[in-house]
């Protein structure tokens, strides 16, 4: 029995319940949430779920899904995938990158075009704006995770964000990720 992956997106208006009744039907057909992110961005519930199962397991799931997120009022996206372990061979040093700054337009286009210079693959990329506690001051937070080539080093990649730094006036800290 091969093991199969699905990437489902969906997105609707943020109510209790929607996790639950989403992953009711995958646990259901014997599917696993491999890998998931979600959150409520204004007032809108978004999610995006690596599932895996055997062939079997995902042979009705596609037109399952389609039913469960109308009931709930989601707009889904089902589409078939490959493993995420053959999707990122080849790319074989991983860094975090950490982005705080004054927050202002441009910072995740600079941040993301500097890794795009040096073969970088973004894998996970969460922003965050708020105000500072005590002055009221915009400030932003992005949390990168990044795979890069093997000749890319932590000191070219901190060369590279070193432009970006002094450009949006950000402070950018890298380190290899955790493997």
């Amino acid at each position: 029995m091969a093991e199969e992956f699905l990437v489902v997106t969906a997105v609707g208006t943020d109510r209790p319940g929607i996790v639950a009744d989403l992953t009711h039907l995958l646990a259901e057909r014997g599917a696993n949430v491999a890998d998931s992110r979600m959150a409520v961005l204004g007032g809108e519930f978004a999610l995006m779920m690596l599932i895996s199962a055997g062939d079997e397991g995902l042979a009705g799931l596609r037109s399952d899904l389609a039913g469960v997120g109308q009931r709930l009022g989601l707009e889904l996206i089902v589409k078939d995938t490959r493993s995420p372990v053959a999707h990122r061979a080849g790319r074989v040093r991983s860094y975090e990158i950490a982005v705080h700054a004054l927050d202002h337009p441009g910072i995740v286009h600079a941040v993301s075009a500097a890794l795009q210079s040096l073969g970088g693959n973004i894998v996970s990329l969460n922003t965050s704006a708020y105000q500072a506690a005590i002055t009221g001051a915009p400030l932003f937070e992005m949390e990168v995770s990044a795979d890069f080539p093997a000749a890319v080093s932590a000191a070219r990649l901190r060369e590279a964000l070193g432009q970006v730094s002094e450009a949006a006036n950000a402070d950018i800290e890298v380190r290899p990720a955790a493997q």
